[in-house]
C-alpha cells in the first residue's frame, strides 16, 4: 500500500529561511519535490560536480593496482587534497610509457645512435638517407650506384642508409625513414623516471585506498547535500515583498506530529491539507512482510501513481509461482534454498530483503519443480521411488503443464481487470468502473464459449460486456465520441489474446530447463562407463559443471520472464499509470554518514 501523505505549507520571515531549513534538515521527515526548471544553474552546477566526482572514483578504481607492487615506494608527501592531479598525471604517464616503449625499442638498433653526429655529418656537406625495405629485396644496383650500407634487421623489415652529398634523397624505390631524434641511452633514462613516477603514484593509490574512497564518499555525500538544500532553498516563494517566505512539503500522515511540535515551538505558521485529484505527491511503499520483499522489483519498473493503488502486494503471489514454472527443477529449488539457508548469518543486514525474497522463491520453486516432475534433471514420472509413487497424482505432464500455464494466465489477466475496476472507481468514479467490468463480461463469455457451445447465457454476458465498453467508454464525451472510441476499444480485445499467449513461456522455460538438465545426466552417464577410473572423476565434473550452467541460466529466465509478465501483460489489464516520485526526505546526509 502507499502511505498517505499530507501536504504543509509553511510562513517564515525570511532571516529566519536558513534556520527553517535547518530543523527540516534535522527532523528527516519533510519531502520536498525536485524543481523541473533551474533558473539560476545551480542544481546543473552541483549536478556537474556530482558527475565530476563519479568520474574521478571510476578513474580512481581503474589505475589502483590490485595488490602492493614489487620493489615500489610511496610518494614521501601524498596530499589526498591533489587527488585529481594525481589521477591526471598517472592518466597522461599509462598514455606515454608505452609509446616510449615503442620508441625504445626502435632506438635500440641502432646502437649508440648519437643524433649530434649526424647533424654535424650534414652541416660538411654529407647526408644520410635512411630506408627500409623488405627482407631479401635489397637490391645490387643500389650498392653499385649509391653509398650503401646495410644496418640491421627488425620483424620483416631491413634498415640501411645511403650517404650522398645531395640533401635530397636517391631515388630508390624503399620506403623512406626518419633518424631517431634521441639515443636509446636517453630515452631510457626517460623512460625508467616515468616507470618510477607511475611506479610510485600506483602504489601511493594502494596505500591510501581505504582513505581515498572515504575522501570521495565524503565529497559526493557533501555534494548531495547541497543538492537538496539548493533545491529546497530555490522553491521558496517570496511573497509580502519579499519579507515572508512559503515552502510547501509533504509528510507521511503517521509522521506529521512530529514536524507539527517542530513547527509549534519554532512558532512557525503552517497550513496542512490533504492531497488534491490535481497533486502528485511522493509515494512511500508500506506492504507488510512478502509484498516488502517485492518493493525492489517494483522500484526496477516504476512506482506507482500515489492517487492509485500499489499493485505490489498483488503481483506478489503470481511472481513466486512463476518463478517456480520457470525454473522448474524441484532439485534446484532445494539447492538454492539450501545454499540461501546456509549463508544467511553473512548477509548485510542491507540485503536482508534481497535475501528473503530469494529464500521465497526458492521455497515455492522447489514444490512447483516437483509438481512439474523433474528433480536435477530426472523424470520423477519413470522413478519408482516409493515416496514419490505417492506423488505421481499431484504432478502435471507436459500437457497438463500446457493447460496450467494457460489457466494462470488467464486468472492473473482477470485479476488485473478487478484492480482496474477498483483503480478507476477510486480515481474518477463509479461510472469509469464499468468499461473493465463489460470486459470481463466480455472475455467470460467468449471464454465460456470457447470451453462449451454458446446458449443463451453466454450470448447476454457477451453482447452486455461489448455495451459497456461502448457506452462507458468515454463517460464525459457525447454519443457519437462513446461509439467511436468504444468500437476502436473493442478491437484490443486481440490484445488480451496475445497476453494469454505469453504466458506459455511459463510452461517453455521450464520445459526447456527440464531437458537441458536430463541431456547433462545423459552426457554424464555416458561419460561414467568410458573409463574406469577417469570416467567416474569426469561423470562427477560434468554433473557439477552442467548442472551449475543450467541452474545459472535457468534462474536468470526464472527471474528475467516473470518481471517481464508482471510489468507488461498484468499492469497493463489492470490500468497501471505510474510516474510516482519517491518519497525522498530533506536531511542531514553529512550526520546520517557519520553516525
Amino acid at each position: 500500500m502507499i502511505a498517505p501523505m499530507l501536504k504543509y505549507e509553511t510562513l517564515a520571515f525570511h532571516r529566519d529561511a536558513e534556520h527553517l531549513l535547518a530543523m527540516l534538515k534535522h527532523l528527516g521527515v519533510v519531502h520536498i519535490k525536485k524543481l523541473k526548471h533551474d533558473p539560476e544553474g545551480h542544481l546543473a552546477r552541483l549536478k556537474s560536480v556530482k558527475l565530476h566526482l563519479k568520474q574521478e572514483r571510476n578513474r580512481f578504481e581503474r589505475l589502483v593496482p590490485k595488490e602492493p607492487l614489487k620493489h615500489s615506494s610511496a610518494l614521501p608527501n601524498f596530499d589526498i587534497q591533489l587527488l585529481v592531479e594525481y589521477l591526471e598525471e598517472l592518466k597522461q604517464l599509462v598514455k606515454v610509457i608505452p609509446r616510449l616503449e615503442e620508441e625504445e625499442f626502435h632506438v635500440r638498433h641502432f646502437g649508440s645512435y648519437d643524433a649530434q653526429k649526424i647533424a654535424a655529418l650534414r652541416e660538411h656537406g654529407l647526408y644520410l638517407h635512411l630506408f627500409s625495405t623488405g627482407i631479401g629485396k635489397m637490391k645490387s644496383e643500389w650498392s653499385n650506384k649509391y653509398a650503401v650500407e646495410q644496418l640491421f634487421e627488425t620483424g620483416r623489415k631491413c634498415f640501411f642508409i645511403v650517404a650522398s652529398d645531395h640533401p635530397s634523397p636517391p631515388g630508390i624505390k624503399a620506403q623512406r625513414e626518419e633518424f631517431p631524434e634521441r639515443s636509446s641511452v636517453e630515452v631510457s633514462h626517460q623512460l625508467n623516471d616515468l616507470r618510477l613516477r607511475r611506479d610510485m603514484l600506483r602504489q601511493s593509490l594502494f596505500d591510501q585506498q581505504n582513505a581515498i574512497r572515504e575522501h570521495l564518499d565524503r565529497k559526493d555525500l557533501e555534494a548531495k547535500d547541497q543538492l537538496q538544500e539548493v533545491n529546497a532553498k530555490d522553491q521558496l516563494v517570496h511573497m509580502g515583498f519579499g519579507k515572508v517566505l512559503m515552502l510547501k512539503g509533504w509528510i507521511p500522515a503517521k509522521k506529521a506530529e512530529v514536524l507539527e511540535a517542530a513547527l509549534d515551538a519554532a512558532d512557525y505558521y503552517y497550513e496542512r491539507t490533504k492531497p488534491e485529484p490535481s497533486d502528485a505527491p511522493p509515494v512511500k511503499l508500506e506492504n507488510k512482510k512478502l509484498g516488502r520483499w517485492f518493493e525492489p522489483i517494483t522500484g526496477l519498473f516504476a512506482l506507482p501513481d500515489y492517487h492509485e493503488l500499489d499493485l505490489t502486494p498483488f503481483f506478489a503471489p503470481f511472481f513466486l509461482l512463476f518463478f517456480g514454472f520457470c525454473l522448474g527443477d524441484g532439485g534446484y529449488g532445494l539447492l538454492l534454498f539450501l545454499v540461501l539457508l546456509a549463508i544467511r548469518k553473512k548477509i548485510p543486514p542491507a540485503y536482508k530483503g534481497v535475501w528473503a525474497l530469494a529464500l521465497a522463491l526458492e521455497a515455492v520453486a522447489f514444490p512447483v519443480g516437483i509438481i512439474a516432475g523433474t528433480f536435477f534433471g530426472i523424470n520423477l514420472f519413470d522413478t519408482d521411488v516409493p515416496g514419490l509413487i505417492a506423488l505421481r497424482p499431484i504432478m502435471l505432464n507436459a500437457d497438463a503443464l500446457f493447460t496450467a500455464a494457460l489457466i494462470i494466465g488467464a486468472l492473473q489477466i482477470f485479476f488485473g481487470l478487478i484492480l482496474k475496476i477498483i483503480n478507476q472507481w477510486r480515481q474518477f468514479g463509479f461510472a469509469y468502473a464499468f468499461s473493465p467490468f463489460g470486459w470481463m463480461l466480455l472475455l467470460t463469455g467468449l471464454g465460456w464459449g470457447y470451453l462449451g457451445t454458446f446458449d443463451l447465457v453466454q450470448t447476454i454476458l457477451s453482447w452486455t460486456g461489448v455495451g459497456l465498453i461502448v457506452i462507458f467508454s468515454d463517460p464525459k464525451g457525447g454519443v457519437f465520441t462513446r461509439l467511436g472510441k468504444g468500437l476502436w476499444d473493442l478491437y484490443g480485445i486481440t490484445g488480451f489474446f496475445g497476453d494469454l499467449l505469453s504466458y506459455i513461456r511459463l510452461f517453455a522455460l521450464g520445459l526447456a530447463g527440464s531437458i537441458l538438465g536430463f541431456v547433462v545426466n545423459d552426457i554424464a552417464l555416458s561419460i561414467l562407463g568410458s573409463h574406469p577410473v577417469a570416467g567416474p572423476i569426469f561423470f562427477v565434473v560434468m554433473l557439477i559443471v552442467g548442472h551449475g550452467l543450467n541452474i545459472f541460466i535457468a534462474t536468470l529466465g526464472a527471474f528475467v520472464h516473470p518481471m517481464r509478465l508482471t510489468f507488461v501483460e498484468f499492469y497493463k489489464n489492470a490500468g497501471f499509470s505510474g510516474g510516482g516520485e519517491a518519497y525522498n526526505p530533506l536531511k542531514n546526509l553529512k550526520t546520517e554518514k557519520s553516525s
